[in-house]
């Protein structure tokens, strides 16, 4: 029997805001609250490297400077952004086999939305002991093929519905039969209708 999946993006889609954003924020309150002066500098060192580097190595240096920090309550942070929740109607089908959270939002948190939400599995930004490389961050073309390789896992190379508010899913809308967008730009529905990829809209609170 063919099993059915539904994928579905984290920022600005199942929450209405920018976890990342709101995690850096809940680091900065945490070090300053807790009076860690080397841990602030440190923090702001990898916030400043956003001027002259991108957005995913900026992220890489953040995530670096937590990846052994065992004082981190993961859990906490999801509980303070739990209003942010948007409820899509779509995560209440049971005829979905698989239902994969796939975000660009570091694992470290993105897992426990995962798994509170009754995601199956969640495919986001892992820490790494590794030097910066273009595909540490789990966007775009890197998400599409960490998606496929693990439904390929199953012998599955399809995707039923993908959910999602960003054009940088471009990828994975490509290969979904059913695509739901939510609160698209003009210019995003503008880039989805020139390639002829039908969608649906559905409007939720910011």
């Amino acid at each position: 029997m063919k099993k059915k999946v539904l994928v579905v993006d984290l920022d600005k889609t199942l929450f209405s805001i920018n976890t990342f954003h709101h995690f850096i924020k809940y680091l900065t309150f945490k070090s300053i609250k807790e009076v860690n002066v080397l841990f602030l500098f440190k923090l702001g060192l990898a916030l400043s490297s956003r001027l002259f580097l991108t957005h995913a190595k900026m992220k890489f240096y953040v995530l670096n400077i937590i990846k052994d920090r065992t004082d981190i309550d993961f859990n906490h942070f999801v509980n303070t952004i739990s209003t942010k929740k948007r409820e899509l109607s779509i995560l209440q089908d049971s005829s979905f086999d698989i239902k994969i959270l796939a975000t660009a939002a570091p694992s470290c948190y993105a897992n426990i939305i995962a798994k509170n939400n009754s995601f199956h599995i969640c495919l986001g930004t892992d820490f790494s002991n590794s030097t910066f490389k273009s595909s540490f961050e789990n966007s775009k073309i890197t998400k599409k093929e960490n998606v496929m390789d693990y439904l390929s896992k199953s012998n599955i190379n399809h995707i039923d519905v993908m959910v999602t508010d960003s054009i940088d899913d471009m990828p994975l809308i490509k290969l979904a039969k059913r695509n739901v967008i939510v609160n698209p730009s003009e210019n995003f529905k503008k880039q989805l209708k020139q390639k002829s990829i039908s969608f649906e809209v559905i409007q939720q609170r910011s």
